[in-house]
C-alpha cells in the first residue's frame, strides 16, 4: 500500500514537472506585453521577467487585426516570436466561423480560412528575421507565444518557421481556438516535439469554433481553477475530457485569466 501511494505521488510530481514553469512565465508576460501599444514594441525597455528582452522587428498586419513582434534575449539564449490577441475580443469571436482551407504542409489536412490568411500575411517578414537572429545567434532556441488569436498565429508561425529550417523551436499558447482538422492537428502535434498549450477553466474561445471538423493540437496543460499557487493537470489526447473539454458552459471572464495574470488589461505597467 505504502509502494502504490509512494508510485502515484512519483506520478503527479512528474505530471507537474513536465510542465516548463520558468519559461511559461517568461511566455505569458511576453504574450501580455504585445497588449501594450504597438508603436512602443521597439523602442521600450522591459522590466521584472522581461528585462533584458530587446525587440527588433515589428508584425504588424491591420487588415487582419495582426500586431506582435521578434526579439531576442541573451540571458536566455533566445529569439522570441510574440502575438497579440484580437483588440476587439468580443467582435472577434462573433465572427469567429470555420471556413477551412487547404493546409499544403500535409496530405488531405484543412486550416482555419481566416487564420491561415492571415499568417500568411505576414509569414515572409517573420521567416526573414528570425533568420537573421539566427545568423547572428545561431545557439538560440526559438520560442513562439500567443494568447486567443495570437496562439492561433504562433501555432501557424512556428509550423513555417519549422518548413524553413529555422529550429529548435518551442510553442507555448494560452487560450487558444481550434486551428485545424482532424488529420492537420495531428500532424502538426507530431512535428511541433515541444509545444504546451495552456487552457484555463471554462475559457470560452478554447471551444471554438465549435465545428465537429475542427480538433485542438494535443500538448494540453488545464488551470482548473484561479487558486493561488497556480497548478495545472497535464492533459492526454486532443481534447482530453477531464480537461477544459469537459465545460459546455464557458466564460469570457476565464479567456483573460491566466497564471495568475489579467491579460490585455494594463499589464504594461509591470513589465516597462
Amino acid at each position: 500500500m505504502l509502494f502504490k501511494t509512494f508510485c502515484l505521488i512519483l506520478a503527479f510530481a512528474l505530471c507537474e514537472s513536465a510542465f516548463d514553469w520558468t519559461m511559461g512565465n517568461l511566455t505569458l508576460w511576453h504574450s501580455e506585453s504585445t497588449y501594450c501599444n504597438p508603436a512602443t514594441y521597439l523602442t521600450r525597455t522591459p522590466k521584472g521577467i522581461l528585462a533584458g528582452f530587446k525587440a527588433t522587428y515589428i508584425i504588424l498586419d491591420k487588415l487582419h487585426d495582426t500586431n506582435g513582434y521578434i526579439g531576442y534575449t541573451t540571458s536566455q539564449s533566445t529569439i522570441f516570436v510574440a502575438f497579440r490577441g484580437s483588440e476587439s475580443l468580443s467582435n472577434w469571436i462573433s465572427n469567429l466561423d470555420a471556413v477551412l482551407t487547404t493546409y499544403p504542409l500535409c496530405a488531405n489536412c484543412n486550416v482555419h480560412a481566416g487564420f491561415y490568411a492571415a499568417e500568411k500575411n505576414v509569414i515572409n517578414g517573420i521567416i526573414t528575421e528570425v533568420k537573421r537572429l539566427k545568423g547572428l545567434y545561431p545557439t538560440y532556441s526559438i520560442v513562439v507565444t500567443g494568447h486567443s488569436l495570437g496562439a492561433a498565429l504562433a501555432t501557424l508561425v512556428a509550423m513555417d518557421l519549422d518548413a524553413a529550417a529555422q529550429k529548435p523551436i518551442r510553442l507555448f499558447n494560452f487560450g487558444s481556438p481550434r486551428i485545424f482538422d482532424g488529420p492537420a492537428s495531428a500532424y502538426v502535434s507530431s512535428k511541433l516535439t515541444d509545444h504546451s498549450r495552456v487552457t484555463h477553466h471554462k475559457d470560452m474561445v478554447v471551444h471554438c469554433p465549435t465545428s465537429v471538423r475542427m480538433v485542438h493540437i494535443n500538448g494540453e496543460y488545464y488551470e482548473p481553477d484561479n487558486l493561488v499557487p497556480v497548478h495545472l493537470d497535464t492533459c492526454t489526447g486532443y481534447e482530453d475530457p477531464k480537461c477544459s473539454y469537459q465545460w459546455s458552459i464557458t466564460s469570457i471572464d476565464d479567456h483573460l485569466w491566466y497564471l495568475n495574470v489579467v491579460l490585455g488589461t494594463n499589464g504594461c505597467s509591470a513589465i516597462l
